[in-house]
């Protein structure tokens, strides 16, 4: 990506899993409107474990289809090289409920193609770390741990004293950002926790979140904005992806320090985040500037579907209205988001209009949340 193109935060040979059967048969359609699948959250019909799952299945199946192995990048070309990362991250999801080989097979080759991608942007490449971290975590395989942690050591270096501390958004070193300096902290306490042998990493994880708690990234309404201009917050764009990936380093704090302190940031976060980033009197999901999203913003809200997922999980019995909101949107994404090839749009109230790789892996990762806590509430 050129940098005029980015928000101010601003390409693997893998085998495709095997297309697993579709449902004998497609639910029926409410008519394509603007207004669809607005409706308040807790109102929502909820799907069961085993709809949910069928649906990430099929939306997994089309997410590589957008994949060119032999190539290693996207096809059509409209899916950034970062955004991999995530769709790396919608198969580790697919693959912690499933447990199918095909996708462990994906996630293998994916690695032994990627382990060492480094970009110009610090931020670009803390989507890989995090990618190979979850994929630890969800396999077992060193190898994926080994990878992770070469590529955080190669973070460090973004950071300095500039503003007190936090990443430079890439090696320009103009600007630092929310994102960036987020995906670190939420790589940082991941590692912590694969590996308590070395205290570096948790200390890394309780500097990053002092620091960016204290130069005041989150706003008075409690959502993160975009970055800093001379050390403070700039009053940027509150985009939807930094309120998830906080949300998940939140989570992540948590169980390294099992200080409930950190959740209830994240419910906070979650909270404000779910009722002001929305559709107008509606719970779906919505980009402040939607729907004028460049190539980079139409994955974002998948980012902020990852986020309340993993509180969900981690706090279940605070996370019920999370839930709720979660599942309005999977039911308005399968209904009125998604074209007629199970591929899915922009908007998530629909209709699917133009669909891109980015637009389909965010839907895709919103569906695996789903799928993933509800099957774990099933057990």
């Amino acid at each position: 990506m050129q940098e005029a193109e980015r928000p101010g935060r601003p390409s693997e040979d893998a085998e495709r899993p095997g297309r697993p059967s579709e449902d004998a048969d497609r639910r029926g359609r409410r008519p394509d409107t603007a207004d669809a699948g607005r409706q308040d959250a807790t109102d929502a019909g909820r799907p069961d474990a085993a709809e949910a799952g069928q649906r990430e299945r099929r939306a997994i199946a089309q997410l590589l289809r957008f994949y060119r192995p032999g190539a290693g990048r996207w096809l059509p070309s409209t899916g950034a090289a970062w955004q991999l990362a995530l769709a790396i991250e919608a198969v580790i999801t697919a693959y912690a409920r499933t447990r199918d080989p095909a996708y462990r097979d994906a996630l293998t080759a994916w690695l032994r193609r990627h382990h060492a991608r480094r970009s110009r942007f610090f931020d670009d490449d803390g989507w890989y770390v995090n990618a190979w971290l979850r994929a630890y975590a969800v396999t077992g395989d060193e190898a994926f741990l080994t990878a992770a942690r070469a590529g955080f050591a190669d973070l460090i270096v973004g950071w300095d004293d500039t503003c007190g501390g936090g990443l430079w958004w890439n090696r320009d070193r103009r600007y630092k950002n929310a994102i960036t300096t987020g995906l670190f902290l939420l790589a940082a306490a991941r590692l912590a926790q694969a590996r308590p042998d070395d205290p570096t990493y948790g200390q890394w994880a309780r500097r990053a979140w002092e620091w960016f708690d204290a130069v005041g990234l989150v706003n008075r309404d409690n959502l993160v904005n975009d970055g800093l201009e001379n050390c403070r917050n700039n009053g940027g764009t509150t985009w939807t992806y930094n309120q998830g990936i906080v949300i998940s380093a939140l989570v992540e704090l948590g169980r390294l320090t099992g200080s409930r302190v950190y959740l209830d940031r994240a419910h906070t976060i979650a909270t404000t985040a779910t009722a002001h980033l929305v559709h107008p009197n509606s719970a779906i999901l919505r980009e402040p500037n939607e729907p004028d999203c460049n190539q980079d913003q139409q994955i974002f809200k998948g980012i902020l579907a990852q986020g309340l997922g993993r509180l969900c999980r981690a706090d279940p019995t605070r996370s019920v209205g999370h839930l709720a909101v979660l599942t309005a949107n999977a039911d308005a994404v399968w209904h009125h988001a998604r074209d007629r090839r199970d591929r899915f749009g922009l908007s998530w109230a629909g209709p699917p209009a133009r669909v891109t790789p980015a637009t389909h892996a965010s839907a895709t990762l919103l569906l695996g949340e789903v799928a993933l806590t509800l099957a774990t509430d099933a057990r």
